[in-house]
């Protein structure tokens, strides 16, 4: 009898533990912060961002087009973890009329900043560019042998092209990714003018240039998304937006020991879900 009321004692106490203890591992506790200052770690933590446009590459194969010569790089964060870069291609919007083909090609359009801005429901990443010269170099080479450049009037036909304001807005929403924040590439804006000067105004070969190079401003919008995308996605970038943003969360809402269940960015609030993981007590 001592036996059975001992092992009866101890299946209820194990019950009581065991339901003592479930709340607290799946309770929940919701804060509000700014997204503004959500937006200054973010900015703190991509700050050194840099972004490499680039298509314009020797004369090869009857073609100046240089394949997978843009990048985007994440820098090395001061927690010490490694940068990332991430190489793409720009397209190539060149045509072939009358026996040569002609195109243009962005040549070393760099970033020179970046600043994160909390919108009402989403973050915008904007990289503003510039370039040591013009942005469009204009090519045509001969496509009848010999082959080769056209001449010295190519530059006369091809004016150099500005990219006036010139910037990359990557529009980015807050998710949970590993109990940490990540963020999800929602849209990119490619910001700016081309300044295409009289080249519209060219017979036939002048409508034809302007219309590649408005739909080349569209292609490379596409282009410069999915390599966003994939940097955005990659495992180092999300881990180093996951401690950034959980360095804030620790020093604001002093829960360490909780990991980020959901999170919801509203009229520029952001409402962040924590909840207990043993895996992560430390």
């Amino acid at each position: 009898m001592r036996t059975l009321l001992a092992t009866t004692s101890c299946l209820l106490w194990a019950m009581l533990c065991s339901l003592a203890l479930a709340p607290a591992a799946n309770a929940q506790l919701s804060y509000t912060v700014p997204a503004a200052d959500v937006a200054a770690q973010l900015q703190q933590t991509l700050g050194g961002t840099t972004l490499h446009l680039h298509s314009l590459g020797p004369l090869a194969n009857g073609s100046y087009y240089a394949a997978n010569a843009s990048s985007i790089k994440i820098p090395a964060s001061v927690s010490g973890m490694p940068g990332q870069r991430t190489y793409f291609s720009l397209p190539d919007e060149s045509r072939v009329f009358l026996n040569s083909r002609y195109g243009y090609y962005v040549d070393h359009v760099r970033s020179n900043g970046l600043f994160v801005a909390a919108g009402a429901d989403t973050f915008t990443i904007s990289i503003t560019l510039a370039s040591a010269g013009p942005a469009l170099i204009g090519t045509c080479v001969r496509t009848r042998a010999p082959g080769g450049p056209c001449g010295a009037l190519t530059g006369a036909i091809l004016p150099p092209i500005e990219w006036r304001d010139g910037r990359v807005d990557i529009i980015v929403k807050p998710v949970v990714a590993n109990g940490g924040v990540a963020l999800d590439v929602v849209d990119v804006v490619i910001g700016g003018t081309f300044d295409l000067g009289k080249t519209c105004e060219w017979p036939v070969i002048g409508t034809r240039l302007c219309a590649a190079v408005n739909k080349q401003s569209e292609r490379l919008r596409t282009r410069v998304a999915a390599a966003a995308k994939t940097l955005l996605n990659g495992d180092v970038v999300r881990r180093q937006v996951a401690a950034g943003v959980r360095q804030y969360l620790d020093t604001t809402l002093n829960e360490p020991l909780l990991t980020v269940r959901r999170i919801a960015m509203q009229d520029g609030t952001l409402t962040v879900g924590l909840g207990v993981s043993f895996s992560s007590r430390r």
